[in-house]
């Protein structure tokens, strides 16, 4: 394309579309990324010029790679077909195909879906679940929410609601709180170790990350409680892994109190993290799993709230609808992408090439920048600091993971800057070259980096 065109579609792009959570400045000096085409873990834009994909789209969301025809004539043949039906008590063949799909990979008896259109969507979907089941079981007055600090559940506003605070999405999250009552929502400790809220050590802290969610619940009157939400590992808080036990005592908590536990999958679901969901590393199963994104690998808008049998049962008529609720070119693309990821052994894949892409991040460490690597499966993340030992996080404005981010990309390398951490969420077709790949241009975007930063820190005395 030539640069006057290519001029032209960048601004017509900041005139005509209100772009998701970008600064209107930003754009008007940068211009918005235009992407043309990608094949396998591989981009390439309007400028003709190709990069690594290590963020699976921006948004974790494209597990299968892109390019696959598999996916595309699916959908294809779906909309000569049929290519809508109305949710109000009809569906498709292809629909029940995904959610017998669904039922199958999903631990326990998780076996009814809801289908909507976005993870957003589906958290709602999951809370009014729960708040229908208790209603149903005489419990109607069960309306409150625990959820974690730094957790992040999606952008309508109940979501939002259930959002804590944290360093990439504060501002998302004070968005909703002149709209939904605060009463309903409250929040727990996350199981965030390398940054405790309380100065504590695992094991010796005996989880004290999890009792928080307990004294939440008596906070808010056990009764009262609906359900507790959470990411089995956080995605935008950073990639926090939850120590080992964490996931089965906030299960028994719940338990205890008959409240429900909400899985938000969204992120670590259909491989991402090693195994087919987050839950499966914890042996625990929830009483609701959220779960979108790589659904359909972003080829098509979907997602689903999985309840179990027993709570499906109980309902008699769950009252939401979505237009394009269980969209039959959506189901097709998800029932496509799932083969394949099944058919190439890719949640296999994650786990093996994301344990060499750690191990290798790993060697990160020795820049003065880098307070921690973590990681499970092709999920990622290495946090900046300015001082190691006490873990001080570098003052926001100074961008410093923005700059990392930024270096990368004029490398060819694509990862997501958030909160003072680069994360990393590749396809699950990454190959060990790829991701040796990425950790090169890592290494070089730091060095660059962190001789600036650290002489400006000591300039200010920070």
């Amino acid at each position: 394309m030539a640069s006057g065109d290519l001029d032209q579609l960048r601004q017509e792009a900041v005139d005509k579309i209100i772009f998701h959570a970008t600064p209107k400045a930003w754009l008007e000096q940068a211009g918005p990324w235009i992407l043309k085409r990608g094949e396998g873990a591989l981009l390439y834009d309007a400028d003709g010029r190709e990069y690594l994909d290590a963020l699976s789209g921006g948004v974790f969301a494209v597990l299968a790679g892109y390019g696959r025809d598999e996916v595309a004539d699916a959908m294809y043949e779906q909309a000569r077909q049929l290519p809508y039906t109305s949710p109000y008590g009809t569906t498709s063949a292809v629909a029940v195909e995904l959610a017998n799909k669904l039922a199958e990979l999903t631990p326990g008896d998780l076996s009814a879906s809801f289908f909507c259109n976005s993870g957003s969507e589906a958290i709602e979907a999951a809370i009014k679940l729960s708040y229908h089941y208790h209603q149903a079981n005489g419990e109607g007055h069960r309306y409150k929410v625990v959820s974690l600090r730094r957790g992040y559940h999606g952008a309508t506003m109940g979501a939002l609601s259930a959002t804590g605070w944290s360093p990439g999405f504060g501002l998302f999250r004070r968005v909703a709180d002149p709209v939904v009552p605060v009463a309903g929502y409250t929040t727990a400790m996350p199981p965030y170790c390398y940054r405790c809220e309380l100065g504590l050590n695992h094991p010796s802290c005996a989880l004290a990350c999890a009792t928080t969610i307990e004294q939440a619940i008596m906070g808010s009157d056990p009764e009262l409680v609906s359900c507790v939400i959470l990411e089995p590992v956080m995605g935008t808080a950073g990639c926090i892994i939850p120590p080992p036990g964490y996931l089965a005592k906030v299960r028994n908590i719940c338990d205890r109190y008959g409240i429900l536990l909400i899985s938000d999958e969204v992120v670590c679901g259909f491989g991402r993290t090693g195994k087919w969901f987050g839950v499966n590393h914890f042996d625990v199963v929830p009483d609701i799993m959220v779960v979108a994104k790589g659904l359909t690998s972003g080829y098509a808008p979907m997602a689903a709230s999985i309840a179990k049998r027993e709570i499906a049962a109980k309902i008699p008529v769950f009252f939401d609808v979505h237009t394009y609720g269980g969209h039959p070119i959506s189901a097709a693309a998800a029932v496509a992408n799932i083969k394949i990821i099944e058919r190439e052994n890719l949640v296999d894949n994650a786990l093996t090439v994301g344990t060499h892409m750690i191990d290798l991040l790993n060697g990160l460490r020795r820049h003065p920048i880098v307070g921690d690597v973590r990681g499970l499966g092709l999920f990622m993340a290495v946090e900046l600091t300015q001082h190691c030992n006490t873990r001080e996080a570098f003052p926001p404005e100074m961008g410093v993971d923005n700059q990392v981010a930024a270096i990368a990309r004029d490398m060819g390398l694509f990862v997501r800057p958030l909160g003072g951490t680069v994360l990393l969420a590749p396809p699950l077709i990454f190959t060990p070259a790829q991701a040796e790949r990425t950790v090169e241009v890592l290494d070089a975007a730091l060095t660059q980096v962190e001789e600036r930063v650290l002489a400006d820190v000591e300039s200010t005395g920070s």
